[in-house]
């Protein structure tokens, strides 16, 4: 099933997942460019370190944190993709052409071969890389001071997982390197002053459960797990957080022109609804700013360890997308924000990279804004490409794994309601069945599109968004991402 579900996706969203000859020999060409150059500031005896996941093969990013009497001074070191990717080469139009890495369990589709991304281009340990340096200067309340950008070479001191950081910072065990170790503990202090930042600013804090799925030697499903929520990730993202903001910062201030990451206000339509679900009284929701209304919603939420509270929090906020017209981020509450930290699998990275290039070498951006605006629209679809096409793949394993499940009742939670039935999630599982309204039992249900509810036309009875509810599994059709489900004896 594991081949079928990825030769599925792949054929349904057109996914290129196949190298042509002429790229992958340019890529390998490019690998042989000497690193050195007077241009380039040689950063490797500073103690750069990776954190990433157990199983990562591409570092995009590594980080050096250090004290001093006014505060603290971080460097981050990322991958200098543009200078092994030139644009318009045979590379940058795959490149362009994927828009982003594809993540699937247990394989990648990459944006750029791996020669590039797993090879020259990640910040290995022990091995000198080309890195794109954001140096910043914070005070001792954690408050980003001045900073600046310039190209640079590194050498990455150690490869740490997520996990080893995490046991660091708990004590249970220890960094064995000291200027790393050095560097965690400083940067950890610094992250804890971030955290308050974000608090004061009111930043969105979500974190819906999300699944990993464990596979088998044969890659069918071996279990379920909730992914873990660690304060290691917290160290890296508020790191990345701070040279994204500082990249849409420059382009802002030094070029006019950038590719900024940008996330609009919900829709009023959608945030009625959403205040309904969480019973905001209409004489309150009205001085509420959408801001207020949201983190109101998540606070509710988290106070009830609501998960479907917060996915319908989510469902209710505007996408995030790529522009070169600044709009701020709403969830982030930031008035300026870019994608800078990921150039080996997103290629607006590599565009933001390109622009802050052209400036320090004093040369004109090599593209116009209609240019890249349209090279925006064009990232933001193959995101959502990429998320639909990893998605249908976890989908079509998940309902494979719960067809030995069929006839089973379980807990579920209603999240969505349509005329032709109900949306509901399987808790333990995180996938959605439908319920089809000619299945409901007892009465004839019909659907009230503005409170987004099912009602029974003699007895009353309705069904709503956030209801629970027991169902039992019917028929699963793993490939078509269909979970039929009942309502056990009928009741």
């Amino acid at each position: 099933m594991y081949k079928e579900a990825i030769q599925d996706a792949v054929s349904m969203h057109e996914l290129p997942s196949k190298w042509h000859s002429d790229v992958l020999e340019e890529a390998k060409k490019a690998t042989k460019k000497k690193k050195a150059s007077k241009y380039r500031q040689d950063l490797r005896k500073l103690p750069f370190i990776t954190i990433d996941g157990e199983d990562a093969k591409d570092f995009d990013d590594a980080i050096y944190c250090t004290q001093n009497s006014n505060g603290f001074k971080l460097f981050v070191a990322i991958a200098d993709v543009s200078f092994y990717v030139k644009t318009g080469s045979k590379t940058d139009k795959e490149a362009q052409k994927r828009g982003t890495s594809i993540y699937f369990p247990a394989k990648v589709i990459p944006m750029l071969p791996e020669d590039l991304s797993n090879g020259i281009c990640s910040l290995k340990p022990n091995e000198d890389r080309c890195a794109m340096i954001c140096e910043m200067s914070l005070g001792r309340d954690g408050k980003r001071g001045k900073y600046k950008f310039y190209s640079g070479l590194i050498k990455s001191k150690a490869r740490l997982t997520y996990n080893q950081v995490e046991k660091h910072l708990q004590g249970s065990s220890k960094i064995e390197l000291s200027q790393a170790r050095d560097s965690i503990n400083d940067l950890n202090e610094l992250t804890n002053l971030r955290l308050i930042h974000r608090n004061k600013r009111k930043a969105l804090e979500i974190n819906p459960k999300e699944i990993s799925l464990e596979l088998n030697k044969n890659k069918e499903v071996k279990n379920i797990l909730v992914k873990k929520s660690l304060f290691a990730h917290k160290l890296v993202e508020e790191s990345m957080l701070l040279a994204n903001e500082s990249a849409a910062e420059f382009m802002q201030d030094r070029l006019n022109l950038g590719v900024y990451r940008v996330h609009e206000d919900p829709d009023a339509s959608k945030l009625e609804l959403l205040k309904k679900h969480f019973h905001i009284p209409a004489q309150i929701s009205k001085k509420l700013s959408p801001l207020e209304v949201i983190n109101s919603c998540l606070i509710q939420a988290n106070k009830k360890n609501d998960d479907i509270g917060k996915i319908l929090v989510l469902q209710t906020l505007a996408r995030a997308e790529y522009s070169t017209n600044n709009l701020g981020h709403f969830g982030l509450q930031l008035q300026r924000y870019a994608h800078f930290t990921s150039p080996i699998r997103r290629y607006p990275d590599l565009l933001v990279h390109r622009l802050i290039s052209s400036y320090l070498a004093h040369k004109k951006p090599n593209r116009t804004e209609n240019e890249l605006q349209d090279e925006c629209e064009n990232a933001s679809v193959l995101e959502r490409r990429a998320e639909k096409a990893s998605r249908q793949v976890e989908q079509v394993l998940v309902c494979e794994y719960l067809k030995r499940k069929i006839g089973s009742t379980m807990n579920g939670v209603i999240t969505g309601v349509t005329d032709f039935g109900l949306f509901i999630n399987l808790e333990p599982y995180f996938i959605s069945g439908l319920l089809h309204v000619s299945d409901l039992p007892d009465d004839h249900y019909h659907f009230l599109n503005n409170q987004s509810v099912l009602k029974g036309r003699k007895r009353g009875g309705v069904y709503k968004l956030g209801q629970k509810i027991k169902v039992k599994i019917a028929a699963i059709f793993p490939l078509e991402r269909k979970i039929n489900l009942v309502i056990p004896n009928g009741k």
